[in-house]
């Protein structure tokens, strides 16, 4: 009697099992007839039933049907790939090899509509959304240790992306120990080379007060990038900061008196200058002059003149060049656009209108040369460059207009119009 009753449920097993391993199939079928919701409803009951909750064929259709609602038309805007991809992970834990290349297809396309997601997430600021979908892409392709996608060159690139990303999301939301291990990652792997890597580690190392470790990121990144502005800047702010100009200007010096030549040196020791001269803060805004203001002023416009010598094919040497005395005759227009309308405000307008135009004129050489050297690369400049001429042509066009020159205003308009 007892092995009657054993063969009998073995048998209400084997029937059992089939009648699941069946709505499996009929989920299939409905996804084959496009009806989502009947495949949705079915793959759902049949990974939530004990007799196939740990079948790899049940959360791989699960994956399918999921994905192919993601694909449908209307949803877009939809995140049923997050379901699709939770299904394919239960794959793998489940058994790795199941599948494995329909598998992996499948997770690319989840990782593309991460990466996607991620993206639009970061341009609207909504940053945790964007630190959750990078994540996702790491964490896919890190998945058996990082062997399953090792081999996959372009996965392993965009993964490296995803993570610096997701490091800048994390530094914009004001995460800064969850972006720093990202960010020191990035900051030496040449697939994400970026200046902006080493500012936002300096920026994180100073918020945590460790100045050794902000100088050393900022002596890393001069090495690795010894011409970059911004860079050039962030050491110059940690000396103000500290209180040590003293000795950023002795070392500048003292590396052209060894190289009187070098143009990077000298460039340098004008970009200091400059920045000296007109302070900004973090965020790019004007600071109060200094005291020795003109003194400052004047070393800067030497160190650029002695660079035009050294260096006279060098476009952004006449850039910042220009920009030096530009921006000194723009701080006595606005000077001039707070004066009244009595007689002694109407002569101060004057005497101030005379001096900011001597400062305009002064910058209008510099910022031609720039054009001349620029202008034949055009479209073709890197982005930093370009934007520099793009500048360039908008100062000098702001100049001509002042001068009545209206000829030449309409000429840098319409290279500024061609550019677009």
């Amino acid at each position: 009697m007892r092995k009657m009753t054993l063969i009998v449920a073995a048998a209400l097993m084997t029937t059992l099992a089939h009648a699941q391993k069946s709505t499996i199939k009929a989920a299939r079928n409905a996804l084959a007839d496009k009806d989502y919701a009947t495949a949705q409803k079915t793959i759902d009951a049949a990974v939530a039933n004990p007799e196939t909750q740990d079948d790899p064929a049940a959360w791989n259709t699960r994956g399918l049907v999921y994905l192919a609602m993601q694909q449908a038309p209307g949803n877009e805007g939809k995140k049923y790939y997050e379901e699709a991809a939770a299904s394919l992970k239960k794959v793998i834990a489940l058994k790795p090899t199941y599948e494995k290349e329909d598998v992996n297809k499948k997770l690319l396309s989840v990782t593309l509509y991460n990466f996607n997601d991620g993206n639009a997430a970061y341009n609207k600021q909504d940053y945790a959304n964007a630190y959750k979908h990078f994540g996702e892409v790491v964490n896919i392709f890190n998945l058996e240790d990082g062997k399953r996608f090792g081999s996959n060159k372009i996965f392993d690139t965009l993964a490296r992306q995803s993570a610096t990303y997701q490091g800048y999301a994390a530094y914009y939301n004001n995460q800064p120990d969850l972006a720093l291990p990202l960010l020191l990652k990035a900051k030496t792997d040449p697939i994400v080379k970026d200046p902006r890597n080493f500012l936002m580690v300096a920026d994180i190392y100073e918020l945590k007060n460790d100045d050794a470790n902000l100088l050393a990121t900022i002596n890393e990144a001069k090495a690795a990038y010894p011409k970059e502005q911004s860079i050039i800047n962030r050491e110059l702010n940690y000396y103000v900061r500290t209180n040590k100009i003293e000795t950023l200007m002795n070392k500048l010096e003292d590396a052209i008196k060894a190289d009187p030549s070098n143009p990077d040196l000298l460039f340098n020791l004008a970009v200091t200058y400059d920045n000296m001269a007109n302070p900004k803060s973090k965020d790019g805004k004007d600071l109060p002059k200094p005291a020795n203001y003109k003194e400052t002023f004047a070393k800067a416009e030497a160190a650029y003149e002695n660079t035009t010598k050294a260096a006279p094919n060098k476009a952004e040497v006449y850039y910042n060049y220009g920009a030096l005395y530009f921006n000194r005759a723009v701080g006595i227009n606005e000077e001039m656009n707070k004066l009244g309308s009595s007689n002694a405000e109407i002569k101060k307008y004057d005497v101030l209108k005379a001096e900011r135009d001597e400062w305009f004129n002064k910058a209008l050489p510099q910022f031609e040369k720039a054009i001349a050297i620029w202008e034949p690369i055009g479209k073709k400049l890197a982005t930093e460059d370009f934007n520099s001429y793009q500048a360039t042509l908008v100062a000098a066009k702001e100049i001509y207009a002042k001068q009545n020159n209206f000829q030449k205003a309409t000429d840098l308009k319409k290279k500024l119009e061609a550019l677009k």
